[in-house]
C-alpha cells in the first residue's frame, strides 16, 4: 500500500531538504529543482535509496519528461514569433553617422582628411551591418509548449525551456523603450541549464507577457505540476 502523505528526506549536494510529500518531490523534479537519482529517506525507512525508487513516485513522472500523451505534440501552436528591434543599435548608428558627417564636411574643406573618410567608410558599413545582422540573426519564438530562443547568423545556438518550467515572469520598460512601444520581458525558470531568459525590445511586451503567463498556467494543469516556490535546506541529521 501506497501512503501519499508520507515525508520525505532528500540528500543533494551534501545538503538534507524536506521533509517532502511524494506529491511536493514529484512537481520538484518536474520544475528541475530535484533529480530523480537523488538519495531520499521514506517515512519508516532503513536506508537511503533513489527518489525514483520510493513507492507511489510514478516512473514517467520521475525522469523529468512531461507524462506521454497521445495528442500532446499535435496541439502545440506558435502563439507569437519575433525578434528584437533595431533600436538596440541606435546609438551604434548614430555614433557611426555624426563621425562620417564631420568627416565627410571637413574633408570638403581640407582633402587629405577626405582621404580618412574615404578609409573610414567601408569599416562604418561593415559595423552597422554586422550590428544590423546580429539583432535580426535573434529569434523569438513562444508556442503553447515552450519557449525558443534562436541566436546565430551563420551557425545558430538554440536555448529552450518548456512552458511547466517557467517560475516567474517580468515586464521592464524605460522611457526610452515604451516611447516605441517596446519592452524586455524576464523568464526565470526551474531548469537549471536555461534558468533565465531575456526577451528583449519586442512590442507589445504587457499583452504579451499576460498571454505566456496563461499558457503557463494552462500547461501546468494540463501535466497536474504545482510550483514550488523555495526549497529549505535543513541542517539536522538522521
Amino acid at each position: 500500500m501506497v501512503i501519499k502523505d508520507m515525508g520525505i528526506l532528500i540528500s543533494k549536494n551534501g545538503q538534507q531538504l524536506g521533509p517532502f510529500s511524494i506529491e511536493e518531490a514529484r512537481a520538484m523534479v518536474l520544475a528541475g529543482q530535484l533529480s530523480a537519482t537523488d538519495l531520499a529517506w521514506p517515512d519508516g525507512a532503513t536506508t537511503w535509496l533513489a527518489l525514483k525508487d520510493v513507492p507511489g513516485f510514478t516512473p514517467a513522472s520521475a525522469i523529468g519528461q512531461i507524462p506521454a500523451s497521445p495528442n500532446l505534440s499535435s496541439q502545440e501552436e506558435e502563439l507569437w514569433r519575433g525578434s528584437p528591434s533595431q533600436l538596440l543599435n541606435l546609438n551604434a548608428y548614430i555614433l557611426w553617422s555624426i563621425l562620417m558627417g564631420v568627416t565627410l564636411g571637413l574633408g570638403m574643406i581640407w582633402h587629405e582628411i577626405f582621404y580618412a573618410f574615404l578609409l573610414l567608410f567601408p569599416i562604418c558599413f561593415i559595423q552597422l551591418l554586422h550590428a544590423y545582422l546580429h539583432i535580426r540573426s535573434v529569434k523569438y519564438v513562444i508556442t503553447t509548449q515552450r519557449i525558443r530562443v534562436i541566436r546565430g547568423i551563420f551557425s545558430q545556438d538554440i536555448q529552450e525551456i518548456e512552458l511547466f518550467r517557467v517560475e516567474d515572469t517580468t515586464v521592464h520598460q524605460s522611457l526610452f523603450l515604451r516611447i516605441f512601444g517596446l519592452g524586455n520581458i524576464t523568464i526565470l525558470s526551474g531548469d537549471q541549464r536555461n534558468p533565465t531568459i531575456i526577451l528583449s525590445a519586442i512590442p507589445g511586451a504587457v499583452p504579451l507577457r499576460e498571454r505566456l503567463r496563461q499558457e503557463v498556467m494552462n500547461m501546468r494543469q494540463r501535466l497536474g505540476v504545482r510550483p514550488m516556490d523555495i526549497i529549505q535546506p535543513q541542517t539536522g541529521q538522521l
